[in-house]
């Protein structure tokens, strides 16, 4: 279980998934989009390709008949100005990304971040 305490709530969730679509639905209602976890299926990446490339702007990609049908991660974290791309292989652990990403989140919004294992245990993982 994860306890956030935020500056005006606490809130209790089961698993890192419910703890991130709160913080995304959280960065929606800010409408800023500063903070980005979203996992792009290899067709929505393959339709931007060929939509980048019938409006032939310059951008180098790999060719489309790679053979690799990945997912891709984009990810970004506050005020980095670019995102970042990561395709989705068989040794990259998207879960551990997702909850790195959400103790971030917390440590740059100042929010506690407790995980319990039982309810005697707290065990800080993230934020101020």
């Amino acid at each position: 279980m994860l306890i956030l305490f935020d500056r005006h709530h606490i809130i209790a969730f089961n698993n890192y998934r419910k703890l991130y679509n709160h913080l995304e639905n959280l960065e929606r209602y800010k409408g800023k989009g500063k903070w980005i976890f979203a996992r792009h299926s290899h067709q929505r990446v393959l339709s931007f390709y060929k939509y980048i490339r019938d409006q032939e702007i310059p951008v180098q990609i790999a060719e489309e008949d790679s053979g690799e049908n990945f997912d891709v991660l984009e990810m970004i974290n506050g005020n980095i100005k670019e995102p970042i791309f990561i395709p989705v292989t068989s040794d990259i652990d998207v879960i551990v990304l997702q909850q790195q990403w959400c103790q971030n989140y917390c440590k740059e919004h100042n929010y506690a971040l407790f995980e319990i294992s039982s309810p005697a245990g707290f065990k800080k993982i993230g934020g101020g």
